[in-house]
């Protein structure tokens, strides 16, 4: 089974009143989804946001990112990660934070699952498409 690499932007649908939440929840159902350990600070940073203006509450946000933790397979560490996303992110002109879930889906032969219609565009139009999986 081919490994999916979920952003950010996948895992908060998960957790979030938005729409395509139910889409975006079968790559929990299909198994096999990774992340680089990044998301749960992206996800905390998003939920925080959420907190101090007033959308959920302190024990909403602490819940949601419990479960996100606990909807990945596997965590992959960032740092080493990073020198190619810095790579990346100079060849595509894309921020590093970004950048560091492609080197994720590049290193685990996988594909990267994004909600981030500018950076898959990017990602299409420069040559990386085959690692890409444009989410609703």
């Amino acid at each position: 089974m081919p490994v999916t690499v979920i952003d950010s932007s996948i895992a908060l649908q998960w957790v979030l009143p938005e729409e395509g939440r139910e889409q975006a929840y079968r790559y929990v159902q299909a198994g096999g989804v990774v992340a680089p350990d990044i998301l749960l600070v992206e996800a905390a940073n998003v939920l925080g946001k959420k907190v101090r203006s007033f959308s959920m509450t302190g024990e909403q946000a602490r819940s949601a990112l419990a479960l996100i933790g606990l909807s990945i397979s596997r965590l992959i560490p960032t740092p080493p990660l990073v020198p190619r996303a810095l790579e990346l992110s100079i060849a595509l002109s894309h921020p590093v934070y970004d950048c560091v879930f492609l080197a994720c889906a590049e290193q685990e032969r996988g594909q990267l699952a994004t909600r981030d219609e500018p950076f898959a565009r990017r990602l299409t139009n420069r040559g990386f498409g085959h690692l890409l999986e444009v989410a609703p």
